[in-house]
C-alpha cells in the first residue's frame, strides 16, 4: 500500500532484502511472491538497484526456496526485455550438471523459452540416462505447465527423439514409468470412503497394537505413526493405550501415546491424562491438552479456564487453547484475547498461537471471536493462517474495512482474490 501511495521511498532496502530472501513463512503452502515482488520494482527508477542484486545472488544460488524465488524474478524481469537478465538467466540454468536430484530453474527458463527450453532439459537428462539407465531424473510432469499441456509436449519430444539418442532416452524413460503406472491399480475412481478404510485396514495390518505399544519406546516411530494409528485403532485398542499410560513413565514415550488422542476422542477420561496435562513437560501437557480437547465436559471447560488465564500461559503452551475447542461459552473471548494480546511474539511462537487460536474460532464459531480472528491475522507471520482469519471474519460479516483494503495488497495471491471476490 505504501508504494502504491508513495513508490519506494523509505522502502527499497526492505523489499530488495525480500526479493533475496524468500520471506514466506512456508514456501511451499502459500506459493511463489516473485510476481507480487517484482510488481513494486517493475518500471520504476529503482529498477537497476534490485536488477544487479537479485541476478549476482541467482548466479551462486542452489536448491533452496531463496534461489528458487531469484529465479522466478530473473525470468520474470527477462520475459519484460531485460536482455542481462535472460543471459545469466540461460548460463545458470544450462551451466548446471544436470545430475542432481531436481533441475534447477526448470520453470523460469520454460517460462522464458518455451517448448525449445523443456526439449533441451529432456536432452541433457537423456545424457544423463545414457550413462545411468537407473539415475533419478525429473519427470516431465515436472517441467511443463500450463500453457505447456502434457501430452503437447510429449508428442513433441517423441518427434524428436526418432533422430535425438538422448532425447530418445529421456522419452524411454518417461514412457517405462507410465507402462507402470497403468499396471498400478487406479484408486481413483474409487469411493472416498471405501479408499479411506483400505488405507486404514492396510496400515492397522502393519501397525497392530503390540507394534505401536513397542515403538512408543524406541526411537522408531514417529508421532504421525500414532495420529494415524489412532484414527484406525478400535475402542478396545484406545483402552489399552491408556492403560499403558498409567504406568509410562518416559516423556517422549508418553507424547507419542497421547498422540494417538490428537484426532480421536477419548473413550474415558481417565485420570493418567488428567495428570500428564500437568506434567513438567510442555510437549506433553500440550499433547495431554490437545486429547481432552475433543470432549465437553465441565473438568475439560475449568481446566481452560485456569492455563489460558494464568499470567504464565504463552506459546510453549499453545495447544492449551485447543481446550476451548469444545468447550467455549459467550464471554470465553474475553479471557482468550487477554492471554493473546499479553504476548510479546513473533515467528514460530506467533504462529503457534494463531494456529490454534484460529481453530477455536472455527470450532466455536461465535461473532463474539472477532477481536481473537484479528488478532491472528495482524500476528501470525503464515499468510495461510490470515486468510482463515479473514475468511472467518467475512464469515462473521466482522471484517473491519483497514483489514480488507490491506489484504487487496497482501503477498498471498489467494487472501487478494479472496477479498475482491468477496468485498
Amino acid at each position: 500500500m505504501h508504494v502504491q501511495e508513495h513508490g519506494l521511498d523509505g522502502v527499497e532496502d526492505l523489499v530488495l532484502a525480500a526479493c533475496l530472501e524468500n520471506q514466506t513463512y512456508d514456501s511451499q503452502c502459500e506459493g511463489s511472491r516473485a510476481a507480487w515482488l517484482y510488481s513494486l520494482y517493475k518500471g520504476t527508477p529503482a529498477y537497476p538497484r534490485f536488477a544487479a542484486p537479485i541476478l549476482t545472488a541467482m548466479i551462486s544460488s542452489t536448491d533452496d526456496v531463496d534461489g528458487d524465488q531469484q529465479r522466478a524474478l530473473a525470468s520474470l524481469m527477462a520475459r519484460d526485455g531485460d536482455l542481462e537478465a535472460a543471459t545469466a538467466l540461460r548460463a545458470h540454468v544450462w551451466g548446471q550438471t544436470f545430475s542432481a536430484d531436481r533441475v534447477l530453474g526448470a520453470g523460469p527458463i520454460r517460462n522464458l523459452d518455451g517448448l525449445p527450453a523443456i526439449v533441451e532439459i529432456a536432452r541433457r537428462l537423456g545424457k544423463v540416462l545414457q550413462q545411468d539407465p537407473e539415475a533419478w531424473v525429473d519427470p516431465l510432469d515436472y517441467l511443463v505447465d500450463d500453457p505447456f499441456p502434457f501430452d503437447e509436449v510429449f508428442a513433441e519430444l517423441k518427434r524428436i527423439a526418432a533422430g535425438d539418442e538422448a532425447v530418445a532416452a529421456y522419452v524411454a524413460k518417461e514412457e517405462a514409468e507410465r507402462i507402470a503406472s497403468s499396471n498400478r491399480p487406479d484408486w481413483s475412481k474409487e469411493d472416498p470412503a471405501a479408499s479411506a478404510r483400505r488405507r486404514g485396514d492396510a496400515f492397522m495390518q502393519d501397525n497392530p497394537l503390540d507394534t505401536i505399544l513397542a515403538a512408543a519406546t524406541s526411537k522408531s516411530g514417529g508421532r504421525g505413526r500414532f495420529m494415524q494409528f489412532g484414527r484406525w485403532a478400535s475402542e478396545d485398542d484406545l483402552n489399552r493405550i491408556l492403560d499403558r499410560l498409567r504406568i509410562e513413565s518416559e516423556p517422549e514415550a508418553c507424547e507419542k501415546l497421547l498422540c494417538a488422542f490428537r484426532r480421536r476422542q477419548l473413550p474415558r477420561l481417565d485420570e493418567c491424562v488428567w495428570a500428564l496435562a500437568c506434567h513438567s513437560a510442555a510437549d506433553v501437557r500440550n499433547a495431554a491438552a490437545v486429547a481432552l480437547s475433543h470432549t465437553s465436559d465441565p473438568r475439560v471447560r475449568e481446566l481452560a479456564l485456569e492455563r489460558v488465564g494464568a499470567p504464565g500461559f504463552s506459546s510453549d503452551y499453545a495447544e492449551e487453547l485447543d481446550l476451548f475447542k469444545n468447550n467455549y461459552q459467550p464471554g470465553d473471548e474475553t479471557l482468550i484475547l487477554a492471554a493473546l494480546e499479553r504476548q510479546t511474539v513473533d515467528g514460530d511462537e506467533a504462529h503457534y498461537l494463531g494456529t490454534c487460536a484460529i481453530d477455536v474460532c472455527n470450532s466455536a464459531d461465535s461473532p463474539a471471536l472477532a477481536g481473537v480472528a484479528e488478532w491472528v491475522y495482524r500476528t501470525n507471520p503464515c499468510a495461510i493462517c490470515r486468510r482463515r482469519a479473514v475468511e472467518k471474519l467475512q464469515e462473521w460479516h466482522r471484517l473491519p474495512p483497514h483489514i480488507a483494503a490491506e489484504c487487496r495488497f497482501d503477498a498471498l495471491e489467494d487472501l487478494r482474490k479472496l477479498v475482491h471476490e468477496q468485498p
